[in-house]
């Protein structure tokens, strides 16, 4: 690694790497936006949430009667739920015909061969919603994939996203691939509420709409860490999570209070667009500007980091930039087929890959599930929002006490083992309340791995190949993902335990790949590709990672500042870490 006089971090901390700068702009990015971003993204699962139904069938106020129930028990048969359970048809009705409405129903009956498909529309429960698309052109019953094949589209708008924005984000710039995905994001959800009388533009908007769905994530928190210092990281990623979650217990509560998707829609999707407008925090990343060689525009954004730090005058200028950092330039990238660039780096990625994908199936299909599940499917979406903020709070102690690596394999393990009990028991509704803190637990173990996955895919990639060292494993788990709503549709639809049976398998797959993936605690951020090629080369396996170690000679160094002497800005402190395994190297 680079001696400390060379190091980028050695410029950052004379910026300030922990200051007013950097609070603020987590505070207001990867807070603040991410809650508002985090409610765009979401809005669409609950906008399209398939309220309870059943056919429509004509004829109580002719016989007057009151009973809803006594009503479906004439006109309805029965089948079978996902729960193994007997209840009225959602989609059939019995053929009630003028003969029938000639007699008293005490003297109907009917056969298996009187059974139709709904003749005279749909009855909704309209306890939670009002209106929704799905209640508006009944998209249920023969057009019930309709919903399904929307998550579907969604999710392959995320994958075309993530690959083109993934890349420009390492090319173009951390700040303007911001600012693109809140326009994209906000147009497409703000053209899909005009649109679902028309159910092919809808299924475009929406495509459109999730294409920055994680460009918009990754962006801010790409710029926070590369202008904190290492020991900040960990707070950065729960400071998001944390923001994420705020969003997720709030969205619900606007679908409740409005009752109606579009209303909803508005109300979620337009602050974001605020935070285009915030000038003095709308930074690019120093770091990534030093790598393109682009170190006057990099002076401009230390100086603004340095003045709101408190700090009137920098040790360095431009012409030090260069001759510092010369080595840290990299003009040639090949986006995706860079993070294959040796048999390492290659070997990693194919783990942050696998990583991902466990935990963006398991995620999305239990936040799929919730908002189906029986009771208020406000209260079970915020539930599961909820149970975030703890996960966080624990993912980020353990990720800086034990390591990314241990914690992602524990709470893996929790997680598949949870799942295997709920297998056993979520059939009976005798057990409902149990099966829902359960699942709420495995949520709590998801929160955290992504927590842990999160950290690890910005820590092993170099600076040039970060945001697409990101975006590589968000499009995996973007592909594999495609199935989640389809497995949530067999679960609903068919038998409940399939859900629990996917993501216990999926979980204990993603055990292996998260115990062989390198530790990036207390490890500088690599900067070149070189760097990146031998990170955790000589790691032991069954070691945990070590706090660095102030050394004599920085002790010394300090004293003698606090002595007044004249120090050179240059001089740094050095640090004995324990980085590769045991072994103790100096920085």
């Amino acid at each position: 690694m680079d001696t400390p006089d060379d190091s980028y971090d050695e410029i950052m901390a004379q910026a300030g790497n922990d200051g007013k700068f950097q609070r603020r702009y987590n505070l207001l990015f990867n807070f603040g936006a991410i809650c508002f971003a985090s409610m765009s993204y979401m809005s669409i699962i609950l906008a399209l949430n398939k309220p309870p139904h059943n056919c429509f069938v004509p004829g109580m106020q002719q016989y007057n009667i009151t009973d809803a129930n006594l009503w479906k028990n004439l006109t309805l048969p029965r089948e079978t739920d996902n729960r193994g359970q007997l209840g009225y048809s959602k989609c059939q009705m019995y053929n009630i015909t003028e003969q029938h409405l000639q007699r008293h129903y005490s003297e109907w009956s009917f056969a298996s061969s009187d059974i139709i498909d709904c003749a005279y529309g749909y009855e909704y429960d309209r306890t939670y919603y009002d209106r929704t698309p799905i209640t508006e052109y009944d998209w249920i019953c023969d057009k019930g994939f309709r919903e399904t094949n929307i998550f579907i589209y969604n999710r392959l708008g995320e994958l075309f996203g993530t690959v083109i924005f993934g890349h420009l984000g390492d090319t173009l710039g951390r700040r303007p691939v911001f600012y693109l995905s809140i326009l994209i994001i906000t147009v497409g959800r703000l053209v899909s509420m005009f649109t679902a009388a028309y159910y092919v533009v809808f299924c475009i908007a929406a495509v459109v709409g999730s294409l920055t769905a994680h460009s918009i994530f990754q962006a801010p928190l790409i710029i926070a860490m590369e202008i904190s210092k290492s020991e900040r990281r960990g707070h950065i990623s729960m400071m998001q999570c944390i923001g994420w979650t705020t969003g997720l217990c709030i969205l619900p509560m606007v679908f409740w209070a409005t009752k109606d998707w579009f209303w909803a829609l508005l109300i979620v999707t337009m602050p974001i667009v605020l935070f285009m407008f915030i000038p003095s925090y709308t930074i690019e990343s120093p770091r990534w500007l030093a790598t393109r060689g682009n170190y006057r525009e990099a002076m401009v954004q230390f100086r603004k980091i340095a003045t709101i730090n408190g700090i009137r005058e920098l040790a360095f200028d431009e012409r030090v930039l260069e001759k510092r950092l010369a080595n840290h330039r990299t003009d040639k990238v090949y986006g995706l087929a860079s993070l294959f660039n040796g048999w390492r780096m290659a070997k990693n990625t194919m783990l942050v890959i696998l990583c991902w994908t466990v935990c963006s199936v398991t995620y999305f299909t239990l936040v799929l599930l919730s908002s189906r599940m029986d009771g208020n499917p406000f209260l079970n979406f915020m539930y599961q929002g909820l149970i975030e903020v703890p996960a966080a709070f624990a993912g980020q102690r353990a990720a800086d006490r034990f390591g990314r690596r241990a914690t992602n394999a524990m709470a893996l393990c929790c997680a598949t083992a949870v799942c295997l009990v709920l297998v056993l028991i979520v059939r009976d509704p005798a057990n409902e309340m149990a099966a829902t803190v359960l699942t709420t637990f495995v949520k709590f173990c998801i929160s955290i791995t992504f927590f842990g996955v999160n950290l690890q895919s910005i820590e092993i990639y170099p600076t040039c190949l970060r945001q697409t060292g990101m975006a590589v494993g968000t499009i995996a788990a973007t592909i594999f993902g495609i199935v989640g709503p389809y497995v949530v549709h067999l679960g609903t639809e068919y038998d409940v335990r399939y859900p629990f049976l996917v993501m216990g398998l999926s979980s204990a797959v993603g055990i292996l790949a998260a115990l062989f993936l390198p530790e990036t605690l207390h490890q500088s951020l690599p900067n070149t590709i070189e760097e990146a090629q031998k990170f955790g080369k000589n790691q032991r396996f069954w070691s945990l990672p070590k706090a660095p170690q102030v050394t004599r000679e920085a002790d010394s160094n300090t004293d003698k500042r606090h002595d007044g002497s004249d120090a050179k800005p240059e001089e740094s402190i050095r640090l004995t870490v324990p980085v590769e395994g045991e072994e103790a190297v100096g920085r």
